[in-house]
């Protein structure tokens, strides 16, 4: 029985020498093969059989046998790539695929492309799983096949433009300053109801101005200048016109009241540009100066037939309607008073629908339409102080409306969404919004020049090129400049991985023994990081394959001897019986 005993031990040593030869081979041959896991044959001996029959103190074994070929999920070496869908995983975790008949997969080769529907796939069709994005670009939990889209990107209308530049605070005031001009008068002020009288800068409301008795010629009107920029303004974007007042007298007697402020403010639609003298009650001030019916000048501040005459700086922004069309905005900036610019925004009249514009705010030798205005007050330090609401024009009167938002007004584009509201977005302001009023436009004593135009709307776009970052998520880039997520690949890992059924193709299949997978997306959940443009190179160690195959070469060999040197002992057996 013990030499029978041998000849089984030697076959199951062949056996198993030959199965990790046959392992060592496809290591070898899959040396080249991106992804691929290396496998090492694992062996234990068979159970032994007691030759005494007693205590089994004396045993012998009768042979080897294959209890399983081992994976190695070791982390190949990578690789780079010229396609941008080419993907290495550095760590733990497997792509997930899935076949044409909604099988399952996991694999660690990341070769993929385009087919001819899209869908990324590998090198046998399997596509590639992960979570989808909607058309705006946020990652959903929907879980499916990652494609990229080959239609047009829709379009983004203008809401909000940012718009930075510094106004120089050297510019001389632009545009017709509002005054009154008395005839001949020789007053002298007395305490006898001969000393006040009322004015009104600008539209701002009637206030009193009071001086002490005595006072004639240029005293009286030094006194009366001061008079009026002592008062304080109802409306703080019409404070140029009080701080910048000035009173004269000439050799004639005749006193000239001129406001501070050029033109009307676009803050309110009571805004005249103009300087009203009233008596002050019973008062004679007035009269005894010559200014109740004294020649008035109506300021102006802003010319539609003459944007560029009357302004001192200008600069464009290109916005977009709801249908993703383009528009010049053309936003004109105009100093009417000490710290104090008027703004104007013109549109091309073929872009809006001039119906609803007042033709006071067309010029048709120019083709331009008036859209909306606003003010810009700023401190003394040249920060952005005030941003006055903006008055919109599309509501077909000359004076149109003032809105409730700083900086938003309404424009109509032809065949588009009517009503867009864009929203110019100076910077912080100081006393408007609680800022710095560093951050966007300010007032310095430099050249006027733009800093940064940004807006947000964009055209129509189709797909150009795209990127995998290492999250996974793959970023197309469209030609209208956007960048936006299109989806995010997935990863799943196992408890254990060893457990895995090889499914050929570079792919494995989930077991009972690798246990449920955990999904997730890349650098999280104990998942690794993924590399684009990155492949993942076979892990197999061609050196320990050489130090394996010729220990397995040595064990077939030697027990080929165990089963011939059997075979001559049960020979001599025979012989004996002769």
């Amino acid at each position: 029985m013990g030499l029978l005993s041998s000849l089984f031990a030697g076959v199951s040593g062949l056996n198993a020498n030959g199965t990790a030869l046959s392992v060592i081979g496809n290591n070898i041959a899959n040396m080249q093969t991106v992804g691929f896991k290396s496998s090492k044959a694992t062996f234990a001996d068979l159970i032994s059989s007691s030759i005494s029959g007693g205590s089994g103190s004396v045993q012998t074994g009768i042979g080897v046998a294959l209890t399983s070929v081992q994976g190695n999920f070791s982390q190949g070496s990578l690789a780079t790539s010229a396609n941008v869908l080419d993907m290495a995983i550095d760590g733990n975790g497997f792509f997930i695929v899935q076949d044409a008949q909604g099988g399952t997969f996991y694999s660690r080769a990341g070769t993929f492309r385009l087919d001819k529907d899209n869908n990324v796939v590998d090198p046998s069709g399997f596509k590639l799983r992960g979570f989808l994005a909607d058309t705006t670009g946020t990652i959903t939990g929907s879980i499916g096949d990652v494609a990229l889209p080959s239609t047009t990107a829709s379009p983004n209308d203008t809401n909000l433009a940012f718009l930075a530049a510094n106004l120089n605070s050297a510019a001389p005031i632009t545009g017709v300053q509002g005054n009154v001009v008395g005839s001949a008068a020789s007053a002298t002020t007395s305490a006898a109801g001969n000393l006040s009288f009322s004015i009104n800068l600008n539209g701002d409301g009637a206030q009193t101005v009071t001086v002490a008795a005595g006072l004639t010629g240029a005293g009286l009107a030094t006194a009366i200048q001061n008079a009026v920029r002592a008062l304080t303004p109802a409306d703080p974007f019409r404070t140029a016109a009080y701080t910048g007042f000035t009173a004269s007298v000439n050799a004639a007697g005749f006193f000239t009241l001129t406001s501070g402020l050029a033109g009307v403010t676009n803050n309110s639609t009571a805004s005249t540009g103009a300087v009203v003298i009233a008596a002050n009650g019973a008062d004679t001030l007035a009269a005894n100066l010559n200014m109740l019916a004294g020649t008035s000048t109506t300021g102006t501040n802003f010319s539609i037939a003459d944007p560029t005459g009357t302004s001192n700086f200008s600069t464009s922004m290109t916005v977009y309607d709801s249908l993703g069309n383009s528009h010049l905005l053309t936003t004109y900036f105009t100093k009417a008073g000490s710290n104090t610019w008027n703004y104007n925004v013109t549109a091309n009249s073929n872009d809006v629908v001039t119906a609803n514009y007042a033709s006071a705010n067309i010029d048709a030798t120019l083709g331009i339409t008036r859209v909306g205005a606003g003010t810009l007050t700023f401190g003394t330090d040249g920060t952005l102080d005030r941003e006055s609401v903006a008055r919109r024009f599309d509501t077909g009167t000359a004076a149109g409306a003032v809105g409730t938002v700083p900086g938003q007004m309404q424009v109509d584009f032809n065949g588009a969404t009517a009503d867009q509201l864009i929203t110019y977005n100076y910077g912080t302001s100081v006393t408007t919004e609680g800022g710095n009023g560093l951050d966007g436009t300010t007032q310095f004593g430099s050249q006027s020049a733009v800093v940064q135009l940004t807006q947000d709307g964009y055209a129509a776009g189709s797909l150009q090129a795209f990127s995998v970052d290492g999250n996974g998520v793959i970023n197309g880039r469209f030609s209208n400049g956007q960048l936006r997520a299109l989806a995010q690949v997935v990863l799943a890992r196992f408890p254990d991985p060893l457990g895995l059924t090889r499914t050929g193709n570079n792919t494995f299949a989930e077991s009972g023994n690798s246990g449920q997978p955990v999904t997730g997306v890349p650098e999280s959940a104990g998942l690794g990081k993924l590399k684009s443009n990155t492949l993942e190179l076979s892990n197999v160690d061609l050196g320990e394959s050489f130090i394996d195959m010729i220990a397995a070469q040595r064990g077939f060999q030697a027990n080929s001897r165990v089963i011939t040197t059997s075979d001559e002992i049960l020979q001599e057996l025979v012989n004996l019986k002769r």
